[in-house]
């Protein structure tokens, strides 16, 4: 039976703090059920509770204000700052100039902080040239009805309602890990994952290149999407930071 496959929908530069995280769970989710079973899925990879998430604390969870400073920046204030990085580099893309951009974890996780769909649901931590996506995500948050996500060869009224009520999963959380190894040179093409962790089980670190339901398009065709969208051509995990390029369409 064949099927195909579509994310969630792209919604401005909050993809960062919202769509990308819909996007990494729900593509882990159709790409666990491609290779096991639904039963599998419920009873194995997903959780009846929520991981605990560290909430954002400023632009950068390590640091101490400095000397005369008498605040630190919130997570909206930073998280403003991070979205005309991100503007900047899509201007430049479309403009065929080359830019750069960096972002520390607090920088990304102030992004997800700031948006209330976001917020508790993810963070970041990049220890040198190395990146960490913790994830929670309860599944009641995917409300797009089914029959939007994948279209199947019988009638797609029958799938008119919402995913995680389509198999029972409502009450359950994605709780995952991931590392991202990025270093000098790497694009969406080639971007590897180092581990994989879900519910506490070991996943194969091939997750970018699984097809979704074991049919459809494979997660890395969606971030290759979304990097072209931004036009981001090249990045790195480098000392602390996440250093995105864009050389122009």
């Amino acid at each position: 039976m064949n099927a195909r496959v579509e994310p969630p929908p792209k919604r401005g530069m909050g993809c960062f703090a919202k769509g990308c995280l819909i996007l990494i769970a729900f593509g882990i989710l159709l790409v666990v059920a491609g290779i096991g079973t639904f039963w599998s899925l419920g009873h194995i990879y997903l959780s009846d509770k929520p991981a605990p998430i560290p909430e954002a604390s400023g632009p950068n969870e390590t640091s101490a204000a400095m000397p005369g400073e008498t605040s630190v920046a919130t997570p909206s204030e930073t998280s403003a700052t991070v979205r005309e990085r991100l503007d900047t580099i899509k201007s430049a893309a479309r403009a065929h100039e080359q830019t750069g951009a960096e972002f520390t974890a607090g920088d990304i996780n102030a992004l997800i902080a700031a948006n209330p769909k976001s917020r508790g649901t993810a963070f970041v931590r990049i220890d040198g040239n190395v990146g960490q996506v913790q994830l929670s995500i309860p599944l009641e948050r995917f409300d797009v009805p089914f029959r939007k996500q994948v279209q199947l060869s019988i009638p797609l009224e029958r799938f008119d309602v919402p995913f995680r009520n389509a198999f029972g999963l409502g009450d359950r959380y994605l709780n995952a890990t991931v590392t991202i190894v990025a270093p000098p040179g790497t694009n969406a093409n080639n971007v590897q994952l180092r581990e994989v962790t879900i519910n506490g089980h070991s996943f194969p670190t091939d997750l970018l290149d699984r097809r979704l339901l074991g049919v459809g398009q494979s997660l890395r065709s969606y971030v290759i999407k979304y990097a072209n969208q931004y036009g981001v051509t090249g990045g790195e995990i480098s000392d602390g930071k996440v250093i995105l390029h864009a050389s122009g369409y």
